[in-house]
C-alpha cells in the first residue's frame, strides 16, 4: 500500500510540475493592463489611489484623484505578491499563481466528490490546460485576472465545504471570490442546497440554517473591509469603484435584456473560431467562441449523473451562470471563449466529468475530448499569442 501511494504520488507531482512547466513557460513577462497590481503597491505605500491617470487602463477621477474602476478586491488580494516581489515580475505572473494556486484544491476537490475521485487529474488538465485559461495565463492582463482570482477563491471555498466541512472559513473566502467577480454570488445557490443535503434527517431545516450562519458569519470581515474602503474612497460604503467608474463616464452601466439574448447565443453554444484558407488556418476572435468547440468534454454537462447530490447542487449555479450572461448585455472582449463562463468552472468541470464516469468507455471518449481540448487550447495561445501583431 506504501508503494502505491508512494508511486501515486510521484504521478501527482509529476503532472502539477507538468502543469506548472506550461503555465509559467506561456507567462509572459509583462502586460500592460496592469492596474490591479499597480493600486497594491500603492496601498503598501499607504495610498488608496494611483499617483496618476494612466489612459489605457480604466479609471476614473473621484475629489481630484484617480481610481481603477474594478472592485477593490482585485488588488487587495494582490498586495501579499506586491509586497514579497515589491512588482518586480509583474501582474502576469500573479495571475499564473493564481491558476497554479486553483489545481491542487481542484484535485482535492474531485478526489472528494462520489463517482469521479479517480478522476481527479483528468480535472486538472482539462481545467488549466484544456480550457481557455491556458490563454488567461499566456496574457495576465486584468479582464482574466479577475477570474483566475475569483476561481481561486471559489475553489478554496468549495475545498473547506466539500472536503473539509469548515463552514466559517469557507465563508471568508466566498466573500473574497465575490468581491473579486460579483457574479461568483449566484454560486450561493450551489452551498444552500449542499448546506439542506448535509444537515442532520428530521432536522434538515435547522440544520441548514445553523450551517447558512456559521459560513455568513465568516464572510463578514471581508465585506467589512470592502465597505470600509469605499467609505474612505468615495465617501459612500455602498459605491463601489464598478459603479463608480460607471457613473463618471456618462454610463448606465451592466444592462440585462431579452434583446441580448439572440447576440450572446453563439458565444455560448456554437461559435467556432474563424476558418482562414492559408496559414495558421483559424482566428480566434476575442468577440468569443463556444466552450463546448474550445473544450468539447463540456458536452458532459448535458449528461451528468444526476443521482450524485453533489451534482444536483452544482448544477443549479450552472444553469443560472448561462441564464445570467445570456441576458447581459456583453460577452467579455479579452480572451478568447466565452469569458464569463469562467466564474463557474469550478463547478462546471467537476459536474462536466461526472458524465464520463461511468466506466471505462467513458473515460476513453474523455481522453479523447481532452486531448483534442488541450491541443485546440494551446493552437489557439500560439496564435493569438505568439502570431497576431
Amino acid at each position: 500500500m506504501a508503494v502505491l501511494d508512494r508511486r501515486r504520488w510521484l504521478v501527482v507531482g509529476a503532472l502539477f510540475g507538468l502543469v506548472a512547466g506550461v503555465l509559467l513557460l506561456v507567462t509572459p513577462e509583462r502586460n500592460a493592463y496592469d492596474g490591479p497590481l499597480r493600486l497594491a503597491l500603492e496601498l503598501l505605500r499607504g495610498r488608496t489611489h494611483l499617483p496618476e491617470f494612466v489612459s489605457w487602463l480604466e479609471m476614473f477621477r473621484h475629489d481630484g484623484r484617480d481610481y481603477l474602476a474594478y472592485p477593490p478586491m482585485v488588488s487587495f488580494v494582490l498586495v501579499p505578491y506586491a509586497f514579497a516581489t515589491g512588482g518586480a515580475f509583474g501582474q502576469s505572473l500573479a495571475n499564473t499563481l493564481f491558476i497554479l494556486g486553483s489545481a491542487p484544491f481542484l484535485y482535492a476537490l474531485v478526489r472528494s466528490l462520489p463517482g469521479i475521485e479517480s478522476m481527479a487529474g483528468r480535472a486538472v488538465l482539462a481545467y488549466t490546460l484544456g480550457s481557455p485559461v491556458l490563454y488567461s495565463a499566456s496574457t495576465g492582463d486584468v479582464w482574466v485576472l479577475m477570474h483566475s482570482e475569483g476561481n481561486f477563491f471559489l475553489f478554496v471555498t468549495l475545498f473547506f465545504v466539500f472536503v473539509r466541512r469548515y463552514l466559517l472559513v469557507a465563508g471568508f473566502f466566498f466573500m473574497i471570490a465575490m468581491q473579486t467577480r460579483y457574479s461568483v454570488a449566484l454560486a450561493s445557490l450551489t452551498f444552500g442546497i449542499t448546506f439542506l443535503q448535509i444537515a442532520p434527517p428530521g432536522g434538515r431545516l435547522r440544520g441548514a440554517v445553523r450551517a447558512g450562519l456559521w459560513f455568513t458569519v465568516g464572510a463578514i470581515p471581508p465585506v467589512l473591509v470592502v465597505l470600509a474602503y469605499q467609505w474612505w474612497t468615495l465617501g459612500d460604503p455602498f459605491l463601489s469603484p464598478y459603479s463608480a467608474g460607471w457613473r463618471e463616464w456618462g454610463l448606465k452601466g451592466p444592462q440585462f435584456g431579452l434583446r441580448y439574448f439572440w447576440v450572446n447565443l453563439p458565444v455560448y453554444t456554437y461559435a467556432t473560431p474563424t476558418f482562414l484558407p492559408e496559414f495558421p488556418y483559424l482566428r480566434f476572435d476575442a468577440s468569443g467562441q463556444s466552450i463546448f468547440v474550445l473544450s468539447p468534454y463540456f458536452v458532459g454537462l448535458f449528461l451528468a449523473d444526476v443521482r450524485r447530490p453533489w451534482v444536483r447542487a452544482f448544477l443549479p449555479t450552472i444553469v443560472a451562470t448561462y441564464g445570467f450572461y445570456l441576458l447581459y448585455f456583453g460577452t467579455g472582449f479579452a480572451q478568447f471563449g466565452a469569458r464569463y463562463l469562467q466564474d463557474a468552472y469550478p463547478v462546471m468541470v467537476p459536474v462536466a466529468l461526472s458524465a464520463f464516469a461511468r466506466g471505462a468507455v467513458g473515460r476513453r471518449v474523455l481522453d479523447v475530448l481532452l486531448a483534442y481540448s488541450i491541443a485546440m487550447n494551446a493552437y489557439g495561445v500560439y496564435v493569438t499569442r505568439f502570431l497576431s501583431p
